[in-house]
């Protein structure tokens, strides 16, 4: 079972949920309505803070759908469409699931077609992307995509508080416990995360990543402190473990890698039977990863920076990678990961694992797929912990395992006893 921590009103009102509550039967009486989309910005009450930014979409039966917190450029991109969706979405009824990010994206840029990305050409600006490095996180155009993934997500929670399920449930899923495995960023203190690991293994995380601190400009250094952590965990931890491997160059960028010293670390760390190594290039570099896939045996994963199905499909395609990261915080919401699920399913031997900027839309979805499609969620112990501070109940996995969020919609809301709308 996850670790919950849930206020006295939020049990009783999933009691009220379970018999009949008005949430659930509002689908009985009519269709409702849209009447509100905005940016809204939420604190701890008492707080001077100036609030976390959420997309909140309302209805006019009373319930609210939402989707974050959300990061900083992503608010932005949401607050100058606001009020271009707002004449798209006010007055429409939130049910039908074709009202999805795909709608949004065809009605306000039309002949900007998301398949350009299949083509190596960004939708808005026409230009070619292939073999560009990023100079931030996300692209402009990413940014883009990624405010409407909040509001996709949105919906999908109005439609589960409107049905009183969750969203998994809709989707006519059955897995009420999911695999997790953990991300954790390290130190550079491979002793003290070696203890950590095993901690961490002993109490069931049986599946960890573990993050690499070090790039080219390291030098021999670094590029020992890599393989000895590898070495290390796989020494500590034994067979049973699964063990997977990330980026975090920290201030020097996304990524600092390139081919020659990506295959130097994976011929190294082979012999440890890594389950991947993660987006060892910028998502757009993949003449890289052809060059990589063709000199390793090591699988390989990205897609968390990918935006729609079209961007992830050349990877697919090519058979460069064997784990799909796409997340629907920013893939294009829960409903464009569900359609990468279905474009996955069509490709033998690779499967679908969510990237883990949050944890309820992913679990959603997980828990609505073939295990043998999607096996796990990622759980970050770092920053998922922050991310859930102002829900009802906060979710984390236990002995290696993660129970599906059960409450209506998403999964727990915003605790409003301790936080306010600033």
């Amino acid at each position: 079972m996850s670790s919950y921590r849930v206020s006295r009103r939020t049990a009783l009102k999933g009691a009220l949920i379970a018999v009949g509550s008005p949430y659930a039967a509002t689908a009985a009486t009519g269709s409702p309505a849209i009447t509100r989309v905005e940016v809204v910005r939420v604190r701890q009450k008492g707080s001077e803070h100036q609030g976390t930014p959420y997309v909140v979409l309302a209805t006019d039966v009373g319930v609210e759908g939402y989707g974050g917190p959300l990061y900083r450029e992503q608010a932005q991109s949401l607050e100058r469409l606001a009020p271009r969706l707002q004449e798209l979405l006010v007055g429409k009824n939130p049910t039908p699931q074709e009202t999805d990010f795909l709608w949004m994206w065809n009605k306000l840029y039309p002949g900007k077609s998301l398949s350009a990305f299949t083509e190596g050409r960004d939708p808005l600006t026409g230009k070619s992307i292939w073999n560009t490095r990023r100079k931030a996180r996300h692209t402009p155009t990413g940014n883009v995509v990624t405010a409407l993934s909040a509001v996709d997500n949105a919906l999908w929670d109005v439609r589960g508080k409107l049905t009183g399920q969750p969203v998994y449930r809709l989707l006519g899923g059955t897995r009420e416990k999911l695999r997790a495995y953990l991300s954790i960023v390290p130190s550079d203190d491979i002793p003290k995360a070696r203890r950590q690991a095993k901690e961490l293994f002993d109490r069931g995380h049986t599946a960890q990543k573990w993050f690499f601190r070090w790039g080219p400009p390291d030098g021999e250094t670094g590029f020992a402190k890599i393989v000895g952590r590898v070495e290390g965990l796989r020494s500590d931890l034994g067979d049973e473990a699964r063990l997977m491997f990330d980026f975090h160059v920290g201030s020097r960028g996304r990524c600092d890698w390139d081919v020659p010293y990506a295959v130097r670390v994976a011929k190294a760390i082979e012999p440890f039977a890594p389950t991947w190594l993660e987006e060892p290039f910028s998502p757009e570099e993949i003449d890289s990863y052809r060059r990589l896939k063709a000199e390793t045996s090591v699988p390989l994963a990205t897609g968390e920076h990918t935006y729609s199905r079209w961007h992830i499909q050349p990877f697919l395609d090519e058979k460069l990678v064997s784990y799909v990261q796409s997340d629907p915080e920013w893939c294009g919401g829960l409903s464009e990961l569900l359609a990468v699920c279905k474009l996955v399913g069509r490709y033998e031997g690779v499967c679908v694992v969510p990237h883990g900027h949050h944890v309820l839309a992913a679990a959603q979805v997980v828990a609505s797929q073939p295990e043998s499609l999607c096996p796990m969620v990622e759980h970050g112990i770092g920053w998922l912990p922050g991310r859930q501070r102002a829900q009802t109940c906060t979710i984390s996995p236990e002995a290696g395992h993660l129970a599906t969020p059960s409450e209506p919609g998403l999964g727990p809301g915003i605790d409003w006893e301790r936080f306010e709308r600033t």
